[in-house]
């Protein structure tokens, strides 16, 4: 029997227990502003367009040295390698001149271009290759974008000694794999060879040209071939490097530079053509879920079979835990871009007391959240907007929505969507390689393209990612959950691709940890930067200087170094990312490395 005392005892801790969690419950909801985004306050005023490095600008004279500058080649009715080119001379702060052909081309006295760039199908061997070897006798590095045709290779000796080609053994092979060399691009070796389980992996170039390469060459990718018959000296070549005199000559023999992850070649080959390469990246990875329509019932019927719940209890119940599981154990941050439904054509309305739960469930995980685009009606886009802007205003008690998702961007940027979000800044597209990685649409908008879709895992889209992270230090993981929601195949269905995606992101992204896990609204503010952004770098005997224009906070850098070890440096920090390549944190306008030499020669 329990004693007066010990009864009121009990009752006593049972009450200060219930006064205790129900206290904490009522201060997390009342001091927690969950219509508040964390990270609206990263926008530096003034960053827009109008102040962003264009490579045709004219050097408004901010560093004394002439700037770095590459040249273009390639003839007007192709320009297939234009706008890879002119990207990467806007990403690392390069001018760039184009011409037509090499005979177009004046080589100037003094003040000479870093590279030459050249679509080495249209070339004039008679004509061009002087001017290719006075190049190169000057100093000037050239990249062979494409290869010339095999059938001029095969009558132009000459020509093959100048590449580095000792023999061309095949017009055509079909090769087993492709392998990239450690300390080409940034993450390390790769073999992209395809077993019989894994056929559906293997999209890269297959059939390429024979090469045999000749002594004083450096090989970077080459096809694989059964090794009991063939040396790795007698392998096919698919990109490589002779040395001429302090000049290098590339040679690309894949279709890799047409697509954008070509930036990243283009940065990792200057990494290889000097002492020493810098460059400003944006060091941002991103993980963008998209098309997140857990408020409204759509597709119940189909959703319940499969799942036995609907879509709101599906997305709370099962989708949101595996996305933070993911989320803590590969270090990302949440950017959740809701669509309040997708299907705008029946009578199931959104519930926007789930939109204001989710809003203290993305707090509470550190990420952000904003709007997508996407639907499965045939709903104008005015229409959705403007639901989608009634939702919003009862649910999300004046969030500011800084970010928004679509896989049609010519569509949003002819709808009035500032109208319903005035303070928007970024906008993220779907991954495509065709097209610009990070860029201004408008004066104030940024374009963050996504560089992967979670759930795919392809050598093409490896190697996109490896060329993405060398250029940018910058990765936009999409996750689209509309093809949860409507599924095509049971591919589609959340257990599969839960799966797919956590195995993508802890294994193919794990060599880049060094890199900054952020929200959207984050990696607009250093998308922006980095766009504004102007340096000159230069060496002095085993110091080398970098001098950066006026920042805010910190910026960062690729740095290669071919010969030696980074010692004291001032101004910054450096972070080892492996294959010569560190990853610089600048904190002042000033940055001193002292370069320490080591015993191993570095043969160039």
């Amino acid at each position: 029997m329990v004693s007066r005392r010990n009864y009121v005892t009990i009752t006593l801790m049972i009450l200060i227990l219930m006064f205790m969690f129900m206290f904490t419950g009522v201060l997390k909801q009342e001091l927690n502003e969950y219509n508040v985004n964390d990270y609206e306050e990263t926008y530096i005023s003034g960053m827009n367009a109008t102040n962003m490095f264009r490579p045709d600008k004219e050097d408004d004279g901010t560093f004394e040295l002439p700037r770095r500058y590459a040249v273009l080649v390639e003839p007007e009715f192709t320009l297939e390698f234009r706008d890879v080119v002119t990207y990467w001379c806007t990403y690392t702060k390069r001018g760039l001149q184009q011409y037509e052909s090499l005979a177009d081309y004046v080589i100037p006295q003094e003040n000479l271009p870093e590279v030459v760039i050249i679509d080495g199908r249209y070339i004039d061997v008679d004509r061009d290759l002087p001017i290719m070897q006075e190049l190169t006798r000057r100093g000037v590095h050239l990249v062979f974008a494409r290869m010339p045709h095999v059938t001029v290779m095969t009558e132009s000796p000459e020509l093959c000694e100048f590449l580095g080609i000792r023999s061309v053994r095949n017009r055509e092979i079909l090769v087993e794999g492709v392998h990239l060399f450690e300390g080409f691009l940034l993450g390390g070796e790769r073999i992209y060879a395809t077993e019989v389980d894994e056929a559906g992996l293997q999209n890269l170039e297959m059939v390429i040209h024979w090469y045999v390469l000749d002594g004083g060459t450096k090989t970077y990718i080459m096809g694989m071939l059964d090794e009991s018959e063939y040396k790795n000296e007698n392998m096919p070549a698919v990109l490589w490097r002779k040395s001429v005199g302090n000049a290098r000559v590339f040679c690309v023999n894949a279709n890799y530079m047409s697509n954008m992850y070509g930036v990243g070649f283009l940065s990792a080959m200057m990494g290889e053509a000097d002492s020493y390469e810098i460059y400003p990246i944006i060091n941002a990875q991103c993980m963008t879920v998209a098309e997140f329509s857990g408020f409204a019932e759509d597709n119940s019927e189909e959703l319940e079979s499969l799942y036995s719940c609907t879509q709101p209890a599906l997305y709370e119940s099962v989708i949101w835990p595996s996305l933070i599981a993911i989320t803590e154990k590969t270090g990302g941050r949440i950017s959740l871009l809701t669509a309040p439904q997708l299907d705008y054509s029946d009578d199931r309305e959104p519930d926007h007391e789930i939109l204001t739960r989710y809003m203290g469930l993305v707090k509470e995980a550190h990420g952000e959240m904003g709007v997508s685009m996407g639907r499965v009606s045939e709903t104008p886009l005015e229409t959705k907007l403007s639901r989608d802007y009634s939702f919003y205003v009862e649910g999300a008690d004046g969030y500011p929505f800084i970010s928004l998702y679509t896989d049609n961007l010519k569509e949003v940027m002819s709808a009035p969507w500032k109208r319903y979000f005035p303070q928007l800044r970024t906008i993220v597209t779907a991954p495509d390689d065709e097209e610009p990685i990070v860029d201004y649409l408008d004066r104030n908008i940024v374009m963050q393209r996504g560089t992967a879709y979670g759930r795919d895992h392809t050598y093409g889209g490896n190697l996109a990612t490896m060329g993405y992270e060398t250029a940018l230090g910058y990765a936009n993981i999409v996750l689209d959950m509309k093809e949860v929601s409507y599924p095509k195949s049971g591919e589609d269905h959340w257990e599969n691709l839960s799966r797919e995606l956590g195995r993508n992101l802890s294994t193919y992204w794990k060599d880049y940890d060094a890199f900054t896990q952020t929200t959207l609204t984050e990696s607009d503010a250093r998308v922006r930067k980095f766009l504004t952004l102007d340096y000159r770098a230069e060496r002095m005997n085993d110091d080398i200087f970098l001098h950066i224009n006026e920042f805010e906070g910190s910026v960062w850098f690729l740095f290669k170094l071919n010969n030696g070890k980074p010692g004291q440096i001032q101004g910054g920090t450096l972070q080892d990312m492996g294959g010569g390549y560190y990853l610089l944190e600048a904190e002042e306008t000033e940055v001193i490395i002292e370069v320490e030499s080591t015993v191993a020669e570095f043969y160039r």
